[in-house]
This record gives structure tokens, C-alpha cells and sequence, in this order.
């Protein structure tokens, strides 16, 4: 993920995650149909509620539905093309580290996928119920929202230092859940139930009763097509120095790096010396791995993996110095470089590359 200002590259931020608190009941009602129309910007059956500020809600809504279309149009579609051609189908599950609240690029890839398992650094927390909300508080919270959503639109990411901002600054904690749920809604996936998680002492991942206060982490049950879906949004510190500290959180990296896995607008950590854990799980375990030029470092991936390059690279946003450069090499020198019709990670000026990755025998 990427601040228009750089800070987010120098602050080692990746794509994370958004939720919320202020006394939202959408975690102990998952069915309720309202709540989950007002986040993904859609005029529930029953109607606006009367408390909500009409002016805001009418700009919000309008700004999820045309950004979402942008997105669609620009990006998803485009993606799913591609994807019918160029990727093997996974139904078991897959691993989105630095993921953020980023559900669509990982369902894209991944459609068939029965769990999906994201890891960011900020907190999950409940996801919203702008109907349980004082009228101020709804109020701001739809003017922050409201500009998620016209940055997601453009960039197809939510920018990490602003999630931060509406996680800590804003009078409603808005959190990973929030934009996951609206995520589910816009792509007609129903929502059974919302727990609240953590690893345990083994590295698997265990239900928290849903009165549990801290919802750091949760697990969305789903209903795709009749069939059932999970998500898991860990927030975990995938640095060093945190998985040291947690010896779980490292023994569920490991566990989790034996499934195929995306890395994407990962500001370019899985190749610092101080993300060494993570990225050595990946390398050493990893079946599949399609990444952006933000994943693992080229030179180490061709060691183990036979890598297919798409799309155009020549070298990394300014932001993150000279990361990549065997890539950009590899790009230059290649003969078989196959075209992606979509943008994909950090603006580049059209720069825009994908690396296939699947394990030598």
C-alpha cells in the first residue's frame, strides 16, 4: 500500500486492514440484511434509516457504487479474463500476508478457494452498523468511508497510513470487518455468522466467544453460491522481530505458507532482512505464488520456483529505492513476457508486472 506522500514505504506499512467500534451489532446479528446494505452503499429493502444524514448517505452510496463500478471495470473484469486463462483453480486454501482488507483482489485470483486467509497489522475490530450509530458519529463515519472508497476506486488498494487515520483518528474505529463486509455484499457473498479469533499456542487459529473484547482478529462465515466460505483476517506482526515475540504467530505463518499465496502492494518487506521469517516460509514451503514485483525478491524465487512474467517492469516505485532490479533485468532480457490487460499494485506510469510462480519438482 502506498501514501500519496511516501510515508507509507518508509514506515514499512503494508495493505491493511480496516474494522470498527461504537456499539455496532452487525458481529452478534451477521443476518442483518440493513447493516450490510448500508456499508456496501445499497438502499436496503426497508429503506434508508431515518437517523442516517440523507445528504451524506446519498454521497456515500453514490461514491461506492461508482468506484466499485471503476474498479470493476478497470481491474476486476480485466483480472477474471486473465484468470480463466493464465491460473491453475485452488479450491482448498490460500494465503494473502500484507493483505489488508483486500478480500476482491484475493477472491479474483483465487475464486474457488473454500478459506481464505488475509494477515495485516491493524486491528479487525466489529464491523460497523451505521443504523446503531449516534447521528454525528454515522454522520463522519460516512464521510470518512466516502473517501476510502474514491481512493479504492483509482488505486484498487486501501492506502495503509489512511486506514491507520480512520482506525485511531476518527471518533468511530473503523476497522478491517467494515470494509471485508462491504467487500462480501458488493460480491454477493452472504455472511452466516462474524467471531472473533486468535492463534493459539499450536499456531492454529481458534474462536473467541463473541463477547470477547478485543476482536484484533475475525472469522467470517460465508455462503457462496450455496456453498460455505471462510475468512480469516489475522492481525499479526509479520516483521522479525514479531513473530519472535510470538512464537504462535510464527508457527501459524508456517503453517499457513504450505498453501498457494498472494503478495501484492506488500511495499516490498518479504525482501528486507527484517521480514527474513516470513519471507523464508514462503520460499522453503509455498506450492504457488503469484505476486507483484512487492513479493519475494526475483532472484530467490527462481531458485525454487519456475516464474512466468506478465506485464511490464523496468523498475520499482520511486518510493522503495532499488528493490527489484534482477526483475527489471529479467524483464529486459526476456523473450516470453506475456501481456496483462489490468493495473495491479503501486502506480507506475503503466509499469505493471504479475510473476506466476509454481515449485520446481
Amino acid at each position: 500500500m502506498l501514501s500519496a506522500s511516501l510515508t507509507l514505504a518508509r514506515r514499512c506499512a503494508a495493505l491493511a486492514v480496516m474494522g470498527l467500534l461504537a456499539g455496532a451489532v452487525l458481529a452478534q446479528a451477521p443476518n442483518n440484511s440493513t447493516a450490510l446494505a448500508l456499508l456496501a452503499g445499497q438502499t436496503p429493502a426497508a429503506g434508508v434509516p431515518a437517523a442516517l444524514d440523507k445528504t451524506a448517505w446519498t454521497t456515500y452510496s453514490q461514491a461506492v457504487q461508482r468506484n466499485w463500478q471503476q474498479y470493476r471495470s478497470q481491474i476486476a473484469e480485466p483480472m477474471q479474463a486473465w484468470v480463466s486463462k493464465e491460473m491453475p483453480v485452488f479450491k482448498d486454501t490460500v494465503f494473502y500476508p500484507f493483505s489488508g482488507p483486500d478480500f476482491a483482489t484475493v477472491s479474483q485470483l483465487f475464486p474457488q478457494a473454500k478459506r481464505y486467509v488475509l494477515v495485516a497489522m491493524q486491528a479487525a475490530e466489529r464491523p460497523i452498523d451505521l443504523a446503531e450509530l449516534k447521528p454525528e458519529a454515522a454522520r463522519q463515519t460516512l464521510e470518512v468511508l466516502t473517501g476510502a472508497w474514491e481512493n479504492y476506486g483509482r488505486d484498487g488498494f486501501f492506502v495503509t497510513e489512511y486506514l491507520d487515520k480512520y482506525l485511531h483518528r476518527n471518533r468511530v474505529r473503523i476497522g478491517a470487518s467494515t470494509f471485508l463486509s462491504s467487500f462480501f455484499e458488493l460480491k454477493g457473498l452472504r455472511v452466516k455468522s462474524v467471531t472473533p479469533i486468535q492463534v493459539n499456542a499450536a499456531g492454529e487459529v481458534e474462536e473467541l466467544p463473541a463477547t470477547d473484547p478485543r476482536w484484533r482478529s475475525v472469522r467470517f462465515r460465508l455462503e457462496r453460491a450455496g456453498e460455505p466460505v471462510v475468512v480469516d483476517y489475522l492481525r499479526i506482526d509479520l516483521s522479525d522481530k514479531g513473530l519472535s515475540a510470538h512464537p504462535n504467530h510464527l508457527k501459524f505463518v508456517r503453517l499457513s505458507a504450505a498453501h498457494p499465496v498472494l503478495l501484492k502492494a506488500a511495499s516490498h518487506l518479504p525482501q528486507n532482512a527484517s521480514f527474513s521469517m516470513v519471507a523464508d516460509s514462503l520460499i522453503s514451503q509455498a506450492p504457488f505464488i503469484i505476486q507483484d514485483e512487492t513479493g519475494i525478491k526475483y532472484s530467490q524465487l527462481k531458485e525454487r520456483f519456475n516464474a512466468t512474467l506478465y506485464g511490464k517492469f523496468e523498475r520499482s516505485h520511486s518510493a522503495f529505492g532499488a528493490y527489484q532490479r534482477d526483475l527489471a533485468k529479467a524483464f529486459a532480457e526476456g523473450k516470453d513476457i506475456r501481456p496483462l490487460a489490468f493495473r495491479v499494485g503501486y502506480f507506475k506510469g503503466g509499469n505493471y508486472a504479475l510473476i506466476v510462480a509454481k515449485r520446481k519438482s
